[in-house]
């Protein structure tokens, strides 16, 4: 059984790991920890952690970390992959490999939905197969950059036609 925590400073270093994970998430792509520690993004989606307006969650099974994922607020001057709004936190997320494809990505995201009142955003590449969970939480393609789609999920409900 998965179970969700909040993440503190002291799962920094697995934040960090998952970071990796996510970015790497295609192995003929994949550049590795090294390089992603000391590029500028790595600090952008985590320095500091956690801001004041940072939320997070770990994922546990067994007892063992499994998954995390997090949200961050980004500026229109200093925009993210998934840059939406200023008021609209960028969803970041990972599984541990060896573990994907058990509903641990799905538990991480239905939590944090559920914990946030608030727009969601996030970007994901071509080819990325967890587009089809983001699809089926809700979220809908809103523009691309590059070889990736921004995704939002609004808690805006219309009303129908006025």
């Amino acid at each position: 059984m998965t179970t969700t925590r909040r993440a503190t400073v002291a799962d920094l270093p697995f934040l960090e790991e998952v970071f990796v994970i996510a970015m790497d998430w295609n192995p003929a792509t994949a550049k590795g920890a090294e390089y992603w520690h000391t590029d500028a993004t790595f600090q952008k989606y985590l320095g500091g952690f956690p801001r004041s307006t940072d939320f997070g969650l770990v994922a546990d099974r067994g007892g063992e970390q499994v998954g995390a994922i997090w949200t961050r607020y980004f500026t229109a001057d200093d925009a993210s992959y998934g840059f939406v709004a200023d008021d609209t936190p960028e969803i970041s997320m990972g599984v541990v490999e060896g573990r994907r494809g058990e509903g641990i990505g799905r538990a991480l995201l239905t939590a944090l939905i559920a914990a946030s009142n608030s727009d969601l955003s996030l970007s994901v590449e071509d080819g990325n197969p967890a587009e089809e969970l983001y699809r089926k939480q809700g979220f809908v393609p809103v523009g691309r950059v590059g070889n990736s789609t921004t995704m939002l999920r609004s808690e805006r409900r219309d009303a129908g036609p006025s």
